[in-house]
């Protein structure tokens, strides 16, 4: 999987590309907790070119959230695609995550 990292201003921008399962999840968790560790407390999740999101990586989402609002941060997830937020959706995820439809909509909850 690849995961492209940029930044608007002091929010970081996570765009995942592929499937987050059981293979790629370590990664990213990696990845993602590093960034929290080094500071950063707004963190936007693009899933515009995710494809497929398993259990494992709603449970890296989750385990970044929990560190962000212990650390008075905030995660914001958005544009995802039919498929990944029918998952959100049975899962329940999309009510512990702000979820919004578009990247500008996401920035906003995060500004």
């Amino acid at each position: 999987m690849n995961i492209a990292e940029s930044r608007e201003g002091a929010i970081l921008v996570l765009s995942p590309e592929g499937r987050l399962d059981a293979q790629s999840a370590p990664g990213f968790q990696t990845q993602i907790l590093e960034r929290i560790d080094g500071g950063d407390t707004a963190i936007l999740l693009d899933l515009a070119k995710l494809e497929y999101i398993s259990s494992a990586g709603l449970r890296v989402i989750l385990v970044a959230a929990k560190k962000l609002k212990d650390r008075s941060g905030k995660i914001v997830v958005c544009s995802l695609a039919e498929g990944v937020k029918e998952v959100f959706r049975i899962s329940g995820f999309d009510s512990i995550v702000d979820t919004k439809d578009d990247r500008a909509s996401a920035l906003a909850a995060l500004a």
